[in-house]
């Protein structure tokens, strides 16, 4: 399968602009940008798998900007940060993975994909973590992407997260610089 990624647009047709976004996350298929990026609450981000002629949505995740509290965040990380009462960060609305592609690495591309736009985005906007509001059932997955719980945060529902985007930018140059030691 490849596996190309598209972001809505705010054109009158995104269906021409961009053929990928035909219906609605549920069923697959994508047909107009989600309501909250219509009115720029966020971006919705869609990874679209084609084998040969059918293609598909398996996954997407959205982003939009936000803050953390100081208060939230464990001391030791807040050694030489400004003192604002909150920081800036990105949010991570959504993030999902049509069930017939489950345990097939796609939320692993999705994240990782979603890192990269933080790490770009956080050089015209500074934002220092990434945030997201996590099912019970998915903290574990969020820990091996070094998400760490945000104290006082944890409801029935959901569980706030959070990833400091330097420790995920010095983790890619770590993984850049061993590839490029490796042989050739």
């Amino acid at each position: 399968m490849n596996l190309g990624y598209n972001r809505g647009t705010a054109h009158e047709n995104p269906a021409q602009a961009n053929p990928a976004w035909t219906g609605h996350p549920q069923d697959g298929r994508l047909g107009h940008p989600p309501k909250n990026q219509r009115r720029m609450f966020g971006v919705t981000y869609v990874a679209v798998g084609c084998q040969e002629e059918d293609c598909r949505v398996v996954g997407y995740f959205t982003l939009a900007n936000t803050s953390i509290p100081r208060q939230g965040l464990p001391e030791e990380l807040l050694k030489g940060l400004p003192k604002y009462q909150s920081l800036p960060a990105f949010l991570l609305g959504r993030l999902a993975v049509d069930s017939r592609y489950h345990g097939k690495g796609i939320g692993e591309l999705l994240i990782s994909r979603c890192f990269e736009y933080c790490l770009v985005l956080s050089k015209c906007s500074g934002a220092r973590y990434l945030i997201a509001d996590v099912k019970p059932a998915a903290v574990t997955w969020y820990e091996r992407y070094n998400f760490r719980i945000i104290s006082g945060s944890q409801n029935p529902d959901s569980t706030k997260m959070f990833v400091d985007l330097q420790v995920v930018k010095s983790a890619i140059d770590h993984k850049v610089a061993s590839a490029a030691a490796l042989p050739h």
